[in-house]
């Protein structure tokens, strides 16, 4: 389990192209947007659970669950990432697809929203065995980091980019998340040809 800080720009410096002998070129995208938080979870043959999204504030509007992948839930927090209390909501999440084994290990990250008491009487009543990775190491050791979502970057550009393209009028903003989310989620478990939907 890890999550993704999504930014709602472009995460990555673009090239553009322009007529020759042009010395100042500019592509206009925000600076500065807002985050969202995508909880995604993964096994080591590839299987996936359908991601948790978290937008920044307190009123969930319906169309922030519009065109996720089937399955997903979409939580509210305050800054817009994982509380403990989303944490707990994730493990009874997590349970529903766990396999029949009368454990599950889960892999998460030592952030300090997930080490709390209530975390771990949680994970044990539900048959979940918590491993947590030392802080500061996650982009070494987090499996999540090193094969999905340094992809997911590339295609949240590229998705993201052609959005721009076709509405240069508009900006994404949390109701049009999810149409360049789902494409770019879709890209990346399909381009790695080892993760998929369960």
């Amino acid at each position: 389990m890890d999550e993704k800080g999504c930014r709602l720009t472009i995460h990555h410096q673009q090239r553009i192209i322009s007529e020759k002998g042009i010395k100042r070129v500019h592509m206009v995208a925000p600076e500065h947007a807002e985050n969202v938080t995508v909880v995604a979870c993964c096994n080591a043959m590839g299987n996936s659970i359908p991601p948790m999204i978290l937008f920044k504030g307190k009123r969930l509007k319906p169309e922030f669950s519009d065109n996720l992948p089937y399955g997903s839930i979409v939580k509210m927090a305050p800054k817009g990432s994982m509380t403990t209390e989303i944490f707990v909501e994730f493990l009874k999440y997590f349970a529903k697809y766990k396999s029949n084994e009368p454990s599950e290990l889960l892999i998460f990250d030592g952030a300090s929203s997930h080490l709390d008491l209530t975390i771990a009487e949680t994970a044990d009543s539900l048959g979940i065995t918590l491993f947590c990775l030392p802080s500061n190491t996650t982009h070494e050791l987090q499996p999540l980091d090193r094969a999905v979502f340094r992809s997911f970057e590339a295609n949240w550009d590229q998705e993201l980019l052609r959005y721009l393209d076709t509405y240069p009028q508009r900006t994404l903003n949390k109701a049009r998340f999810n149409i360049i989310f789902f494409p770019c989620l879709a890209k990346t478990y399909d381009a790695g040809k080892h993760h998929k939907w369960i």
